[in-house]
């Protein structure tokens, strides 16, 4: 399992993302038990997300960071949390608002969706779907380079359990998706 997957992780790291370092203490406003939030730490330094860097004098503390790794991811994710409440950003960092588009569009755009590669691995990729099913709320889920039953090694969505559903369709588009997929195969 992913860190990625764990509640609040999500949370955690675009926050994170607001300024340079965080006290351990700062984010007891996202995860509230102790014990909670040190497993959640304890996996996202475990991936290469976050680093955690214990003070030395007095009491016992931990400053959490991002890594590039983990600032990439956590950049994604805005992007994706901003589509999915109607705001768009260009490249040039322009924003439009859903309120800027004409009523009539509105209504038929309501129920688009999009697909967002979060993250390629060595052997799988994490994608956002954003406004599920006209919900507008987002899944995060990860498709695996498996082998089907006749020996091929192919993509397979752990969410439709499918060696051939739209989201492995959508992660065969990503070059980076591309690039892994024939590092897999070339080693087997």
């Amino acid at each position: 399992m992913d860190a990625l997957d764990f509640r609040y992780a999500k949370s955690v790291i675009l926050k994170l993302l607001e300024k340079d370092t965080f006290m351990k203490s700062e984010l007891f406003t996202i995860v509230t038990s102790n014990q909670t939030l040190d497993k959640l730490l304890d996996a996202l330094e475990k991936d290469g997300y976050v680093s955690k860097i214990s003070s030395k004098y007095g009491r016992r503390t931990y400053s959490i960071s991002l890594t590039d790794r983990g600032r990439s991811v956590a950049e994604q994710l805005k992007r994706a949390e901003e589509a999915a409440k109607g705001v768009v950003i260009h490249e040039d960092e322009s924003r439009i608002e859903v309120s800027d588009i004409p009523e009539m569009w509105r209504e038929k755009w309501k129920n688009l969706h999009a697909l967002i590669h979060v993250n390629v691995f060595d052997d799988h990729v994490t994608i956002m779907e954003t406004n599920h099913e006209g919900s507008g709320k987002e899944r995060i889920f990860n498709i695996y380079v498996r082998e089907n039953g006749q020996g091929h090694l192919r993509l397979w969505c752990e969410l439709d359990e499918s060696f051939d559903c739209y989201h492995v369709g959508y992660a065969l588009t990503l070059a980076p998706v591309q690039d892994m997929f024939a590092r897999v195969r070339g080693g087997k």
